[in-house]
C-alpha cells in the first residue's frame, strides 16, 4: 500500500525497509509499531527498474534484505515499511510474517526474500 508520497515517487524509489509489528498505515509517517530493540535497524534495499506487464508496472526486489532481531525479546513481524531516505512511502505484507520467540538461540533474523517480493502499480 503506497501513501501519497509513494504514489508520487517512481515505483522503485524505496531505498530502505523497516519492520513493523502493527500496520504502519498509509499516512505521511508510519503509525506506531516499528521494531526498536537492538540490534534491529532499518536496512538498505534496491528495487529493479519497473517493467510493464500488460497494464501493470512491476519492480522486483534486487536481493534479499536480512534484519537481525533481538534475542531476548519476543517480536512480531507482520509488515515491511518502505522508505526513500527519510520519506515514508508505504508498506508491503511479506509472505513470511510471524512471531520470533524462544530461548537458547544464538541468532534471530527476518529475511525479506527477493524472489517473492515485487512492487506493482496499475494505471486503471
Amino acid at each position: 500500500m503506497f501513501n501519497l508520497a509513494g504514489h508520487a515517487a517512481t515505483l522503485n524509489a524505496a531505498t530502505q525497509m523497516s519492520l513493523h509489528s502493527t500496520n504502519p498505515g498509509t499516512g505521511a509517517s508510519p503509525a506506531a509499531g516499528e521494531l526498536s530493540d537492538a540490534p534491529y535497524a532499518r536496512k538498505a534495499c534496491t528495487f529493479a527498474a519497473p517493467v510493464l506487464n500488460g497494464e501493470i508496472a512491476e519492480s522486483e526486489l534486487s536481493a534479499d534484505v536480512t534484519f537481525d532481531l533481538n534475542l531476548t525479546i519476543d517480536q512480531d513481524v507482520f509488515f515491511v515499511g518502505l522508505w526513500a531516505g527519510s520519506t515514508y512511502l508505504g508498506y508491503i505484507v511479506p509472505n513470511n510474517t510471524g512471531t520470533f520467540s524462544g530461548s537458547n538461540i544464538t541468532t534471530r533474523r527476518f529475511v525479506v526474500q527477493a524472489e517473492t517480493t515485487m512492487l506493482t502499480r496499475t494505471n486503471v
